[in-house]
């Protein structure tokens, strides 16, 4: 694994989304509403989805945004090489602890999932999980996704409708001061209540085939759970 290095140069928005998800990141997985725990039933229906939208391990798998790695390390326990890579070093930090405790290898590296510095075609699939709502620039980064990709390589990302109709007087304080109303204007994702966007925006991407599926299977607390996925030819 290398080095996760220092922090690396960020938007103001970044920054706050940044310091967000490092300040929440000890204590991510201990949340019932963030993950299903690893070794339960319901991280089981968690893998088996996952699997069914991966190609046959070993792939070469990005994890953008991969925070604790919930995606990377259940790719890497599926079999397949995995790279992730987050702007958040606290988050990386669980993300090796739960491969250390797992037995698991994943090379997890500091990086923008805006901008992945990798050479084109790395990768036979880009993973995010609850990422794309609180994506800047996502017009942007899946462009750059293609890019990383192979041929016949694919996008696999989970996400969810979580802020259609949401109460902000009922926002936590530490989400509130972080996810301020400059920030979330950075955001074109994350108060869309369908589908549709994200497809189109793939499409303008240079991806072909995109979809989006519902797993309510995968549901914790909070909305429905959808896979979108789409290729590059």
């Amino acid at each position: 694994m290398r080095a996760l290095g220092a922090v690396m140069s960020m938007s103001d928005a970044q920054a706050h989304i940044t310091a967000f998800w490092s300040t929440v990141a000890p204590g991510y997985e201990a949340h019932s509403g963030n993950v299903a725990a690893y070794g339960t039933a319901a991280y089981q229906r968690w893998e088996d989805a996952l699997a069914a939208d991966l190609p046959q391990p070993p792939a070469e798998i990005l994890d953008v945004a991969t925070g604790t790695g919930y995606v990377a390390l259940a790719a890497a326990a599926l079999g397949h090489h995995v790279t992730a890579i987050d702007v958040s070093p606290r988050m990386l930090e669980q993300l090796s602890a739960h491969a250390a405790d797992r037995g698991l290898s994943v090379d997890a590296r500091l990086g923008d999932a805006v901008v992945p510095d990798f050479p084109p075609a790395s990768f036979d699939v880009v993973t995010s999980r609850h990422f794309l709502w609180t994506l800047r620039e996502p017009a942007k980064a899946m462009a750059n996704w293609r890019n990383l990709l192979r041929p016949g390589g694919r996008v696999v990302a989970v996400d969810g409708f979580w802020f259609t109709g949401s109460d902000e007087s009922t926002v936590p304080p530490l989400f509130a001061e972080h996810y301020t109303s400059a920030t979330m204007a950075e955001l074109p994702l994350m108060h869309i209540g369908r589908t549709d966007p994200i497809l189109e925006m793939l499409s303008a991407a240079g991806f072909v085939e995109p979809a989006a599926e519902p797993h309510p299977e995968l549901a914790l607390e909070g909305g429905v759970p959808y896979i979108f996925t789409a290729t590059r030819l």
